[in-house]
């Protein structure tokens, strides 16, 4: 789990002080899913195709069209390859919870994010491991 250092706050005499401390990073999901492929040189046909995810549906959610859940997030945390922080920061701008190591599955999850394993890998040891897999079969 990420921890934010708010130690600044002991210092701020004032809001305005405490705020001019902080650089805010207010891109949306939209945004963010595009800087993460440009910053990669990926192309949204392949994160799609590794995450596993319906295509029509991925590109809605790219395209900021569509809400998608936690675990379809997850997914696209698998097709583009992010790392454990980068997922629970995704998770977090798409409107869900981060990761949190206080969950078996999220333990899972991560542990898989962390070796840089892929998506069916992942869904194979949560099976193993009796927790809900991600991909579902309608997806």
């Amino acid at each position: 789990m990420v921890r934010v250092d708010w130690r600044f706050l002991k210092q701020a005499e004032t809001v305005d002080e405490a705020l001019a401390c902080v650089v805010a990073d207010e891109r949306t999901l939209k945004v963010w899913l595009g800087d993460a492929l440009a910053s990669r040189g990926l192309d949204r046909s392949v994160v799609i195709r590794r995450s596993r995810l319906n295509q029509t549906f991925a590109y809605q959610i790219f395209a900021g069209a569509r809400r998608p859940s936690r675990d379809k997030l997850i997914q696209l945390a698998f097709g583009i390859g992010l790392s454990v922080d980068e997922t629970s920061e995704l998770l977090e701008r798409g409107g869900v919870s981060a990761l949190r190591h206080s969950c078996r599955r999220d333990v899972v999850v991560a542990f898989c994010l962390e070796r840089g394993l892929d998506v069916d890998t992942c869904d194979d040891m949560l099976w193993d491991h009796h927790e809900q897999t991600l991909v579902q079969a309608d997806a």
